[in-house]
C-alpha cells in the first residue's frame, strides 16, 4: 500500500517543520462546510494509537483525553484524532486540496479505511509545506510554559539529541530554539 497523505499534524517543540494551526484560522469559512468536514474527520477509522495523548495548540482548556491519542484515516488521508476540535472550536479551515475531496464524498469510505494496516507510512511532505493564510499568527509550541523553558535550558546546555533530525528538521529546531530563547529573555 502507498503511504497515506497526512494533514492536521501541528508544529511543536518536537515537530518544528510542521505548520502552526494558527496559520489556518478562518472564521469566515461557511459553517455548513465546516460542520461537514468536522463530521467526516470524526468518522475516521482508527489505524494507530500512540503512547500519549495530544494537547490543543491553542491551550483552550480541553481535557487531554478529549484530544485523542490516535491517527485516523479514510484510506487515502491520515489525520490526528483531535483535528475536528480545531475546526469546530478554533475556526480552523483546512486547505482546499483536503476539503474538496471530503465534501465530494456522499458517505465515509469505511471499507477502504479499514484496509489500512497500522504499519502504513504517513507522508507529511505536502502538509509540511502548507503555510495557511495567516503565517504570522502563532499558537503554543508546548503544553506548558515550563516545557518551553526546559527545552531552551536543554538547548543552552547542548543536551538535545539531534541525530534523528533531517537537515531541514535540524535547521528548523535550531531556529525554533533561538526564537524561544529570544522570547523568554525579552
Amino acid at each position: 500500500m502507498t503511504a497515506l497523505i497526512g494533514f492536521g499534524y501541528w508544529r511543536s517543540l518536537h515537530a518544528s517543520v510542521l505548520p502552526d494551526p494558527a496559520w489556518f484560522v478562518d472564521a469566515s469559512w461557511a459553517a455548513d462546510e465546516r460542520q461537514r468536514v468536522a463530521a467526516y474527520l470524526s468518522k475516521g477509522h482508527v489505524f494507530r494509537y500512540w503512547m500519549g495523548v495530544s494537547w490543543c495548540r491553542f491551550r483552550c482548556g480541553i481535557s487531554l483525553g478529549a484530544m485523542g491519542a490516535g491517527d485516523l484515516t479514510d484510506g487515502t488521508y491520515c489525520w490526528p484524532e483531535g483535528l475536528a476540535h480545531y475546526i469546530l472550536e478554533h475556526n480552523l479551515r483546512l486547505p482546499a486540496e483536503v476539503v474538496q475531496p471530503i465534501l465530494a464524498q456522499s458517505t465515509f469510505p469505511i471499507e477502504r479505511a479499514s484496509k489500512v494496516l497500522p504499519a502504513c507510512e504517513i507522508n507529511l511532505e505536502w502538509w509540511a509545506a502548507q503555510k495557511g493564510w495567516n503565517s504570522a499568527a502563532k499558537s503554543f509550541l508546548s503544553e506548558t510554559d515550563q516545557e518551553l523553558k526546559d527545552f531552551v535550558r536543554r538547548y543552552d546546555q547542548n543536551k538535545i539529541f539531534f541525530e534523528d533530525y533531517t537537515e531541514d528538521g535540524l535547521r528548523a529546531i535550531i531556529q525554533l530554539a533561538r526564537e524561544l530563547k529570544s522570547n523568554l529573555n525579552a
